[in-house]
């Protein structure tokens, strides 16, 4: 039925009134929120222990003043001493136990055509734990939606600029993603932030003119182009891609040696991955000379105790034993309200729920981070053998 008097052109700009002036405040709050939060601090115990140390060691080495005075906080009656992640990668830079450090950099994408399955969360994670065992990291946001990017407080429209993501690096000058790179508040973390205005970048790449294409080199090698202008400076790159395998996925997925896949055991996942690996089949097959992965690995995330999790399980080991990591990280509230509040488990100073639950959720994170990790290492080896000491960084 028509409706007489409907003015979609002015109820439309009204809308978009009302939704820049919504945005407007969600962006301010977000900003004041993530100015007021702070790395966690921790007690000289659990300092020691991510260190690899005692705590009396620790006090040793204050005393004869090898290392800082640490600041301190009153606990009832007395002043504890506390450390932040920063700070205990300063220590261990003074107790000289940096020294295990890798001579190449890895590449890491997270990857799957699904959303929801906590793709975003894990590269957010994996940053945070590389990052607090010492490792320098470059994370770099390709999805539009810019998750990724606002868990590290920057705002799309707010502080980051309009050429401040990885395109103009894919479509102008890979040299332009030194101008991209951003701090963040952890100091071994640097941020390629991402934006809504990313998701015209696979149609820009298409439509470069023959000069440009041949200044730029290959579309599918664009994004690897623009990470060799600073790989030097990181010991990992973490990437986390848009739900689909457009030109930013590819470009992903041939600049990476690693690819990691979160999947949840439910029946459209497993659907979607068959539908994965089928397309990165072809994509391997068409672009053979331009990927460098070396592994190839699933992780099963958003794990319960229901019966149809445990069959689904049970098919997925079946069909990809040998790619599926040996750990998987279960459904916990705490992450679940971590994500909610844009932040890690790893910044979480106190826990909303039970301390129990909390523990629980960081114990079930290390240790697929842990496992994460160790295939790094593999890769890094592997580049250490392959690479000329030339082509090294230390």
């Amino acid at each position: 039925m028509f409706v007489s008097g409907f003015d979609l052109a002015q109820l439309a700009e009204n809308a978009s009134q009302r939704g820049r002036q919504l945005l407007s405040n969600l962006q301010a709050y977000l900003e004041r929120d993530y100015e007021q939060r702070g790395l966690p601090d921790f007690g000289i115990e659990k300092a020691a222990e991510i260190i690899g140390c005692t705590s009396q060691h620790l006090r040793g080495k204050e005393g004869d003043g090898v290392l800082p005075t640490p600041r301190t906080a009153r606990v009832g009656s007395l002043d504890r001493r506390v450390y932040n992640y920063n700070e205990i990668n300063e220590i261990r830079r003074h107790l000289k136990r940096d020294a295990s450090r890798p001579t190449s950099c890895a590449r890491l994408i997270f990857s799957n055509l699904k959303g929801g399955v906590g793709k975003t969360s894990h590269a957010l994670h994996l940053s945070h734990y590389a990052a607090r065992e010492g490792f320098h990291v470059l994370v770099v946001d390709l999805d539009p939606q810019a998750t990724l990017t606002t868990a590290f407080g920057l705002i799309p429209g707010l502080n980051i600029g309009a050429d401040d993501d990885i395109g103009p690096s894919l479509t102008a000058n890979p040299e332009l993603i030194l101008q991209s790179i951003k701090r963040t508040r952890w100091n071994e973390i640097d941020l390629v932030p991402a934006q809504l205005s990313l998701q015209y970048t696979d149609w820009q790449m298409l439509q470069a003119r023959d000069d440009d294409r041949q200044r730029l080199g290959p579309l599918p090698q664009r994004l690897r182009q623009a990470l060799d202008q600073v790989a030097h400076r990181y010991d990992l790159i973490v990437m986390d891609t848009p739900p689909a395998l457009g030109m930013l996925s590819l470009n992903a997925i041939a600049a990476a040696d690693m690819i990691l896949m979160p999947i949840t055991p439910n029946f459209y996942d497993i659907a979607s991955s068959v539908q994965y690996f089928a397309i990165l089949s072809q994509l391997a097959s068409t672009y053979v000379n331009a990927l460098r992965v070396r592994q190839l690995s699933l992780l099963m995330t958003r794990t319960d105790s229901s019966p149809e999790t445990r069959t689904n399980m049970s098919l997925l080991n079946q069909a990809y034993g040998e790619f599926l990591l040996t750990n998987r990280m279960p459904q916990t509230r705490e992450l679940q309200r971590a994500t909610g509040d844009q932040m890690s488990l790893y910044e979480i100073e106190v826990p909303r729920g039970a301390r129990e639950t909390y523990l629980k959720a960081i114990d079930a994170m290390n240790t697929v981070n842990a496992e994460i990790m160790q295939h790094v290492w593999q890769v890094w080896r592997t580049a250490e053998i392959a690479l000329p000491v030339e082509g090294q960084h230390g």
